[in-house]
């Protein structure tokens, strides 16, 4: 019997913010468990559920923060696990296109990064646990996806001597309560990193040269440039940013921040994975809705 791999989901930013986010957590079943049992004993400690929007100040929410994502890359650097991060600019070329049907562009987006996923891990049965609160028909996911080969399509002469074409089997499709499902909980704040990094990156760096010029006083002009718009909430963020930008750094993960001023991955076999989607060719454009449909008709 094959091993099965789990894999839980949620969404950021859909349909009303510019930055639109799919996270994904995968992993073996016995490891996921592991994972899961680390983070409920975090919640136990004083946090019923753990949102990314909640994690603005209020200590033990932060500390609960600080733990996932911790325990998260611990696991992510030894092979355990995976988190793959999808993001996309709803202003850019691809999906600046009239009638955007943005709940289509999201079940392509989700048949994206769920394929990679799967040929990452090079794991052909999953079992998938995404949010409850998606706007997902997951039965058409499903079914698209169990059409798709493992491995991509190979040349022509090389494909005859092929004896066997595996496509992936996504068995099991159960969506979960956020509130019940601590690996769904670590979905949201991961794809709420992505989405903030990207809104306030600018921020963030004029936040990071500040506290390099506090730590050499009398050198610099003391927080001149941090921008008058950071929040407490903001600057609660841009704290556990950093953390975590450092911890990927000492676990040598891929991760960066600097160098497009936003998370990002550059190799995205790494283990922890912010795919910053750009259009791949100048036909790459989001789905619209039928012409009659923007014409007010049924």
């Amino acid at each position: 019997m094959s091993t099965i791999f789990e894999a839980y989901s949620d969404e950021s930013g859909f349909p009303a913010k510019r930055y639109h986010v799919i996270s994904v957590v995968s992993g073996r079943r016995e490891d996921m468990e592991i994972l899961r049992c680390y983070l409920e004993s975090v919640l136990q400690k004083g946090v019923s559920e753990l949102k990314f929007e909640d994690v603005r100040g209020h200590r033990p929410k932060v500390k609960a923060a600080r733990e996932f994502l911790r325990y998260t890359v611990k696991l992510a650097a030894k092979g355990k696990v995976r988190v793959d991060v999808l993001i996309w600019d709803t202003q850019d070329t691809r999906h600046s296109v009239v009638g955007r049907d943005d709940i289509a562009n999201l079940h392509r987006m989700y048949y994206k990064v769920l394929v990679h996923v799967g040929r990452i891990w090079n794991q052909r049965d999953w079992h998938f646990y995404p949010d409850e609160g998606s706007n997902v028909d997951w039965a058409e996911i499903q079914k698209f996806l169990n059409k798709t080969r493992m491995v991509k399509r190979k040349p022509r002469l090389i494909a005859l001597l092929e004896t066997e074409t595996q496509y992936f089997q996504l068995r099991h499709v159960n969506p979960r309560k956020s509130h019940d499902e601590p690996l769904i909980q670590l979905c949201d704040l991961f794809a709420g990193f992505a989405a903030f990094s990207r809104e306030k990156g600018e921020e963030y760096h004029k936040w990071v040269s500040a506290g390099k010029r506090r730590a050499q006083p009398g050198l610099f002009e003391a927080d001149d440039d941090l921008p008058e718009s950071s929040s407490k909430a903001d600057i609660v963020r841009f704290a556990l940013l950093q953390e975590f930008d450092t911890l990927c750094k000492k676990h040598k993960l891929g991760v960066s921040v600097k160098t497009k001023g936003y998370l990002w991955t550059p190799d995205p076999k790494d283990p922890i994975n912010f795919w910053n989607y750009e259009p791949q060719h100048e036909a790459d454009k989001a789905p619209a809705r039928p012409s009659r449909l923007r014409r007010g008709g049924v």
